[in-house]
């Protein structure tokens, strides 16, 4: 294989990763915020992240700080602003204001993020836009049509803050995307954690919320390590994986999370799934091989394959 199939494959599973992660944290932080301070949680949970990132970093390129420009340290805060700092607060806020009831009906804006990335990604990136994109968009939005209830409420508390928070997200993948053409993704990483715990900081300073962090409970505290270690994980493989990919091609995998927090959801309620949340499955599974393409699935797969034969190559030997 090529080296440039091997990234795309690479990106495709880093990607895929990201969608299974993101599946598991929408599910754990949902319960996590519930009766903490949302302010007050995201900020503690986003300032660990990035102090966990830290060491990262510099394992992955001590060197990079060096060469960093004026206009690489504009795009590296304002990553930290519209990505690590105000969706957080927007979307837990949403989250919370929808309850348990209209979480779903709430959420569905955030499922439109692959949609809203992509129109920015052929805008601002010149990705190109084919026929099997817009015939994907709409089977995943079809299908993420299907997860919800039928008896949920057209419009819930916390809807607004959720498409707001959406927007400014896929407006970050976007910037993040060209970033990363000339910065390893650990750098992005950071910076959207670093930057944005800090504006989260002063945010809680001057809304005078900042009491409310050492108001936080052990089991807040605890939910806050969880939460953050999935975070971690999410924005490695994540911003590892968009760098070798399309924004188009990477936030229509991302959908997969939900299914994934749906099916937690199932089994945490010990409820069956319906038949149209089950076809909402099915539905989104093929808009999103749909618009990844076969050929790329054949290279995901290949490169897992030589991936797995030179480990397990490696362990015969020792």
């Amino acid at each position: 294989m090529n080296g440039i199939g091997s990234k795309v494959g690479l990106g495709i599973l880093l990607v895929l990763f990201t969608a299974l992660i993101s599946g598991v944290s929408t599910f754990v932080n949902f319960w996590a915020v519930q009766g903490a301070n949302s302010d007050a949680f995201i900020t503690a949970r986003n300032l660990l992240v990035a102090g966990l990132l830290v060491p990262l970093f510099f394992l992955a390129r001590s060197s990079v700080r060096s060469r960093l420009g004026r206009d690489d340290w504009l795009r590296l805060i304002v990553i930290g602003l519209i990505g690590g700092a105000i969706p957080f607060l927007l979307f837990f806020r949403g989250l919370q204001m929808a309850g348990a009831a209209g979480a779903p009906t709430a959420t569905f804006g955030y499922r439109m993020l692959f949609l809203l990335a992509t129109v920015m990604a052929v805008v601002f990136l010149k990705e190109r836009f084919s026929w099997r994109v817009g015939i994907a968009a709409g089977l995943i939005l079809g299908g993420n049509a299907l997860l919800l209830s039928l008896t949920a409420t057209v419009w819930a508390d916390g809807t607004l803050f959720v498409l707001a928070a959406t927007v400014l997200w896929a407006s970050e993948y976007t910037l993040s995307k060209r970033t990363l053409s000339g910065l390893p993704s650990t750098t992005v990483a950071l910076a959207r954690m670093g930057f944005g715990g800090l504006f989260l900081f002063g945010y809680l300073v001057v809304s005078g919320q900042l009491a409310a962090v050492s108001a936080l409970t052990a089991a807040q505290l605890q939910w806050i390590g969880i939460s953050a270690l999935l975070l971690v994980a999410f924005v490695m493989t994540w911003y590892a994986g968009l760098r070798h990919v399309d924004v188009s091609v990477a936030t229509s995998v991302l959908v997969l999370g939900f299914p994934i927090t749906l099916v937690l959801d199932v089994l945490a309620s010990r409820k069956p799934l319906s038949l149209p949340q089950a076809a909402g499955v099915v539905v989104i599974a093929f808009g999103v091989v749909l618009v990844v393409g076969l050929a790329s699935l054949r290279e995901t797969w290949v490169y897992l394959d030589r991936v797995v034969r030179a480990r397990l190559g490696s362990l015969s030997w020792k």
